[in-house]
C-alpha cells in the first residue's frame, strides 16, 4: 500500500506533490498542468486547471501498479467537489478509519467537507480508472467576488447540513454528455480553456437544478393552476347538493368524473411535462374533502 499526502493549496502545489510522489513529467501550458506518468508506480495522465472564477477542473486517466491511498488535507475555503467516474471505480473515506463509499462508472460523487478530517481516495492495483473532478471553494473571497450568485446557489443547495458527506448517485444524462465533451475536446490552448470554462459552469448549474427540491416547485405550479379548478368543483358540488340526486345515475356521475379528470390532465400537460400521478392525488384529496 502506497500512501500519498497532498497539501491543500493552489493547483500548482497539488501537481508538484503528485509529480514528486509518482516521479512523473509535469508540463504547464496556458494555465493547464499535465502530469504524464510512466513509472513502476503508475501510468497515465492527470490534467488540471484553475480558472479566474475559482473553478478548478482535474481529469484523471491512470492505472496504479500497487494499491494507492491519497490523503488530502482539508481546504480552508470549504470547497465542494463533483466527481464523475467514466471508467473503473474510486473509493473515498473521511479519515483512514472512516467508512468507505464507492463511486463507480457512470456515477457522480458530490463531496462537501468543512471539518479538519482528511479526505482519503483509495485506488486498487492494476485497475484502470478515469474520472473528472470539478471543485469550487465557497469561502474564498476572491472566488465569491467573481462568482457571487453561483456560490450562493451552491451553498443553498448543498450546505443544508454542517456535516461532512459524500453523496453518490447515477450520472445525470445531460451532465454525462458534458463530461464526454470535456474528454474529447479537440481544442488546445486558450480556445480550449474558454470552452472548458463554459462547460464547467453549465455542469454546476445543472447540478444545482438537479438537487433543488423539484417537488416544491411542482407544488407551487399545481397550487396556482388548480385554484380556479377547485373553485369550479366547489360550485358544481353546491349545485349538485341543491338538486335532486335522483337525476344523476351512478354511471352518469362516473362518466362526468372521467371527462373532468381527462380535461385536467390535458390542461396540466400544457404547463408541465412531469408525471400526473402527484397531481391526480392532489385533486382526489381536494374532492374528497368537499
Amino acid at each position: 500500500m502506497k500512501t500519498i499526502y497532498l497539501k491543500s493549496g493552489t493547483i500548482q502545489y497539488v501537481f508538484n506533490d503528485l509529480k514528486d510522489n509518482f516521479k512523473g513529467t509535469l508540463t504547464h501550458n496556458n494555465g493547464e498542468y499535465t502530469l504524464s506518468l510512466a513509472s513502476d508506480r503508475a501510468r497515465g495522465t492527470i490534467k488540471g486547471i484553475t480558472f479566474p472564477d475559482g473553478i478548478t477542473y482535474m481529469q484523471f486517466d491512470v492505472i496504479f501498479r500497487e494499491d494507492v491511498r491519497i490523503s488530502i488535507e482539508p481546504f480552508i475555503t470549504s470547497p465542494i467537489f463533483f466527481a464523475y467516474c467514466t471508467k473503473g471505480r474510486i473509493q473515498h473515506s473521511f479519515g483512514v478509519q472512516g467508512d468507505r463509499k464507492t463511486i463507480r462508472k457512470q456515477q457522480t460523487g458530490i463531496l462537501k467537507s468543512t471539518s479538519s478530517v482528511n479526505s482519503i481516495l483509495h485506488f486498487e492495483t492494476n485497475k484502470p480508472v478515469s474520472f473528472n473532478v470539478v471543485q469550487i471553494g465557497t469561502d474564498d473571497h476572491s472566488v465569491v467576488e467573481h462568482n457571487d450568485l453561483l456560490i450562493k446557489k451552491l451553498k443553498k443547495t448543498f450546505f443544508k447540513t454542517k456535516k461532512d458527506y459524500l453523496d453518490v448517485s447515477s450520472q445525470d444524462p445531460k451532465i454525462a454528455h458534458k463530461i464526454e465533451e470535456l474528454n474529447t475536446l479537440p481544442h488546445k490552448g486558450i480556445a480550449r480553456n474558454i470552452v472548458v470554462s463554459r462547460i464547467l459552469e453549465n455542469i454546476l448549474e445543472r447540478e444545482i437544478e438537479q438537487h433543488t427540491d423539484g417537488l416544491l416547485v411542482l407544488a407551487d405550479r399545481i397550487s396556482s393552476f388548480t385554484l380556479k379548478q377547485i373553485e369550479e368543483i366547489n360550485r358544481v358540488s353546491d349545485i349538485v347538493t341543491n338538486l335532486s340526486l335522483e337525476l344523476f345515475t351512478t354511471d352518469y356521475l362516473i362518466e362526468k368524473a372521467r371527462l373532468f379528470t381527462n380535461k385536467l390532465q390535458r390542461d396540466f400537460k400544457l404547463i408541465s411535462n412531469r408525471s400526473m400521478h402527484g397531481f391526480l392525488v392532489f385533486i382526489r384529496i381536494e374532492r374528497e374533502g368537499i
